[in-house]
């Protein structure tokens, strides 16, 4: 298998994986502190019950970091989280 080929694969799976784990914001308006006062993220908790312990440790970093950056778009948070 010649390494381009590999290296796009690579990176298929590397998004497949990390795509669960993300918080799952979907307002591109709501700000972080929107985000913690309507308790979206404990909304999204309750839905994703049987989630991975990752994509619990990427919640909390995405609630700490909204803690820290009121203003900052929720959704800009959850891509600087996760990397995406």
């Amino acid at each position: 298998m010649p390494l381009a080929l590999r290296a796009l694969a690579a990176a298929l799976v590397c998004l497949l994986v990390a795509a669960p784990a993300s918080a799952g914001i979907t307002d591109p308006d709501l700000t972080c502190a929107d985000y913690l006062k309507t308790g979206q993220h404990k909304a999204d908790r309750r839905t994703r019950a049987g989630a991975s312990h990752e994509s619990a440790t990427i919640e909390a970093k995405i609630r700490a970091f909204c803690a820290a950056n009121p203003k900052m778009k929720a959704i800009d948070a959850e891509m600087t989280m996760t990397g995406l």
